[in-house]
């Protein structure tokens, strides 16, 4: 792959130097990165341990995705429609790994400080820079848009088959420099660490707009609506990127040709080069400048403002000893700064709503029509699910980008680790389960009344026992004391279906009992909190051992 990446960036000599870069340094940088990416986890995917297998497997991946891009190629009418969802899929998906998985490649400040004190411009590291990221996002392009390059080769022939192919190369390109030009514009306003936040809740917000197209896209293109409809264009659709390239393709379909095809062709070709030539020649000083800023906000020391003691604390009231409140506390001030941890989390509570609308399917013209599809007693069944993904946050307890701080477990006389344990387990409970029940409370009496409390008490206590018996059964690490890049992603998947089908026993459970006498109901729900209580009693006489890797 890296020999095709530099027969590549060869055809773009002229070019390259055309934009104020220097083209010998430029190649040699894009080598020694590529080289370093395949011989370790590449740097963009180092929070996931991936590799060039990996990276392989992820384009079959996306491969197949592009399957139901394809799909709209043989159900809607017009080819320039078609066109546009298609490039506005793509750009969406490439967005989106450009914000989740490369940031950390395009908002990294290291390159600034061991390249630029020798004689390499700005505009030449950051050419580079982008023709890296370049790199991964036009393979990832190609394999969204494989099967639609074939389709399009059978219906309207080679010339538009490979004016397909440039268009994607293009949608890659304009996708990037959109992404640095907004990233550029953000760091105007919002400096240092704040800009830092605001990435990481921007990278959460694609999370669940990718995860809300996969639901609701097939649904889309399956409409009647969608299928016979034509795209009219008007003087907006000039200012929409997936139209430019729609157009580009379009013009070389040699079947309907006229001015406004031919501009959208020319706004396409336009901005790539433009937008390069502006952003490479008169844009690098200040985002090298950007990235100076902010390594330099990072490394300033935080102060520590002192607090007065409150007069109630929950570690008191749900901790039984001071090792568990050191738990409690290290969970609580570490998941409030991880940004990994947040990315990794929060996701969790926006799939929430996109499973909640698929579910409900409300009726936006009638909120009376919604409660009362939504007071069907199967759709509580369903809602007891959703508390599920409040305890998404105890899976991802162990993990750290700094699990050389695990020597602490060590240097301190501590002989019972496993408080430590139960009381970061708690903090997360009370962080992110209880306010989720609350909210399923509120909605629970709303629909359905009190008659239903009762099984969503039973439902929440039984999630939290789940999760007791799958940390003692996997036999889960001490608090942040393992690497992000150990994550075995199978053995996750494997460890997620085996709760899901735990969850549906349980709820099926819920149902059967509650159909019972209110004190069989009672009784269920004390031999729960025993339950419980032994759970939490056998995680902290657990032994622990603390890996050396890790210290």
């Amino acid at each position: 792959m890296e020999r095709i990446a530099m027969f590549i960036i060869r055809l773009l000599k002229h070019p390259i130097q055309w934009w104020g870069a220097d083209y010998n340094q430029v190649e040699i940088i894009l080598r020694t990165k590529l080289s370093m990416d395949f011989r370790r986890s590449p740097s963009m995917f180092h929070a996931s341990g991936r590799s060039e297998k990996t990276f392989k497997f992820q384009l079959i991946v996306l491969l197949i995705l592009g399957i139901f891009i394809a799909f709209g190629f043989s159900t809607i009418s017009s080819f320039l429609l078609n066109l546009t969802i298609c490039f506005g899929i793509i750009m969406t998906m490439l967005g989106s790994s450009i914000i989740t998985e490369f940031s950390s490649v395009l908002l990294d400040h290291r390159d600034n400080q061991i390249l630029l004190v020798r004689p390499i411009s700005n505009r030449t590291l950051l050419l580079a820079r982008l023709l890296h990221i370049q790199f991964y996002i036009g393979f990832m392009a190609l394999s969204l848009s494989a099967i639609s390059s074939i389709v399009i080769a059978y219906k309207h022939g080679a010339i538009a088959f490979l004016a397909f192919l440039i268009a994607v190369g293009l949608c890659a390109w304009i996708t990037l420099l959109i992404t640095t030009f907004f990233y550029m514009a953000l760091s105007r306003v919002i400096s240092g660490e704040r800009f830092k936040d605001m990435v990481s809740y921007l990278q959460i917000f694609m999370a669940v707009i990718i995860f809300g197209g996969y639901q609701f896209l097939p649904r889309i293109m399956e409409s009647d609506a969608l299928r016979n409809s034509t795209m009219q264009i008007h003087w907006w659709t000039y200012l929409i990127p997936p139209a430019w390239l729609a157009g580009f393709v379009d013009v070389f379909n040699l079947k309907e040709i006229n001015s406004e095809i031919i501009l959208l062709a020319s706004i396409a070709l336009l901005v790539c080069i433009a937008g390069a030539i502006f952003l490479v020649r008169f844009l690098s000083g200040g985002y090298s400048r950007v990235l100076s800023e902010g390594a330099a906000e990072s490394i300033e020391s935080e102060k520590t403002v002192e607090r007065g003691k409150t007069k109630f604390s929950p570690l008191r009231l749900f901790c039984i000893s001071e090792m568990e409140q050191i738990g409690w506390k290290l969970a609580m001030s570490i998941t409030k700064r991880d940004r990994k941890f947040k990315q990794a989390v929060y996701p969790s509570f926006g799939i929430i709503i996109v499973m909640a609308v698929l579910m409900i399917k409300p009726d936006f013209s009638s909120f009376a029509n919604t409660i009362q599809r939504l007071s069907e007693n199967k759709n509580f069944y369903f809602f007891l699910f959703f508390g599920f993904f409040g305890t998404t946050a105890i899976t991802q307890l162990p993990y750290t980008d700094t699990p050389e701080g695990a020597w602490i477990y060590k240097a301190l006389p501590i002989k019972n680790h496993g408080h430590i344990l139960t009381g970061a387990v708690k903090a997360l409970l009370l962080k992110f389960f209880l306010p989720l029940v609350m909210i399923l409370l509120a909605i629970t009496l709303m629909v359905w009344g009190v008659s239903k409390v009762p099984g969503l008490v039973m439902g929440s206590m039984l999630i939290i026992l789940i999760n007791l018996y799958s940390i003692i059964l996997t036999k889960m690490p001490l608090p942040f004391t393992q690497a992000r890049d150990m994550q075995q992603k199978s053995t996750n998947m494997a460890k997620m279906f085996f709760l899901m089908v735990l969850l549906g026993i349980s709820i099926f459970l819920v149902s059967l009992i509650l159909n019972l006498s209110i004190w069989i109901v009672a009784a269920f729900c004390v031999l729960i909190i025993l339950m419980i209580i032994n759970a939490y009693s056998i995680i902290r006489k657990r032994s622990y051992v603390i890996n050396a890797s890790s210290t």
